[in-house]
């Protein structure tokens, strides 16, 4: 099996802005009249050499409804996909709060509940010959992440907020100052003023159904507006910061690397993949 390297990935990913309007016109034209048959698409995407990490890409040429069941909804995973007992799961809020909580599943469960229609695509989307399916439309509910975070008080100097998957592997380093193996979560984060977004959800359930275990069984977080790798599965921990978050996921993989000018000199510069209405978009 190839190695891929997820920062080719996403310096070639699509806007995932285009591939909503794509969908929404796909969704208007499948057939929808007796005797009518979709025609095989000729730029078929080439074999998938990393079922382990890209699982269940959206079939273009079969989409019939614009809310993607869950049972054919994308999964990536970037390490382990875990299973969790959501009996003895709790969620941690911790770090510079001035009330750490640990949550159960029936504490979330007891919170105001919200739903959204969201889309969800891969900032790598597109970004290689066989990854044209990772994008889906589903309805989500959950509780609003704010009122979590205002219960839990932001204390003084807490300015960035990191989400804490469960799953867990090895990570390499290695430049010319270190040479280290780190057993680490997946984590990504986002500033205080985005986390405070009345959108965003601790979400538990997928149209209408609990969550997957592919999609994030007990908990996710699904922030409307962000591309699919801020929208973190099985969360297990959130920690407010006083520093900026710097992981592999938001400095090393999942960067955008462009050409700029500047006083006639070009230059390069690579920002961390967020929303697709930011810099960061294509």
């Amino acid at each position: 099996m190839p190695k891929i390297n997820r920062r080719e990935v996403i310096a070639t990913g699509s806007a995932a802005l285009a591939a909503y309007a794509l969908l929404h016109r796909f969704a208007q034209a499948f057939p929808s009249r007796p005797g009518e048959s979709v025609v095989p698409w000729l730029d078929q995407m080439a074999p998938n050499p990393v079922p382990d990490i890209i699982q269940n890409q959206l079939h273009w040429e079969d989409l019939d409804s614009w809310i993607t069941p869950n049972e054919k909804f994308f999964s990536i995973a970037h390490f382990n996909r875990p299973k969790i007992d959501a009996g003895a799961w709790k969620l941690e809020i911790d770090g510079i709060v001035k009330k750490p909580m640990a949550l159960t599943l029936a504490d979330i469960k007891q919170r105001p509940k919200q739903e959204v229609t969201f889309t969800v695509e891969c900032s790598g989307n597109h970004g290689l010959p066989f990854f044209h399916g990772g994008i889906g439309n589903a309805r989500w509910a959950g509780t609003p992440l704010a009122a979590v975070l205002e219960e839990a008080g932001i204390a003084g100097g807490g300015i960035e907020v990191v989400f804490w998957g469960s799953d867990v592997g090895d990570v390499a380093l290695k430049d010319m100052f270190r040479d280290v193996k780190m057993h680490q979560n997946f984590a990504r984060s986002m500033s205080l003023t985005d986390a405070m977004d009345p959108k965003n959800l601790l979400c538990y359930e997928m149209n209408g159904s609990d969550l997957p275990p592919a999609n994030g069984y007990p908990l996710r977080l699904i922030a409307p507006g962000w591309y699919g790798i801020a929208n973190v599965k099985w969360l297990k921990r959130i920690e407010v910061r006083g520093s900026r978050f710097m992981n592999q996921f938001m400095a090393r993989d999942y960067v955008t690397i462009r050409e700029e000018e500047h006083n006639g000199e070009t230059v390069w510069a690579e920002t961390s993949v967020g929303r697709p209405s930011s810099v960061e978009q294509d």
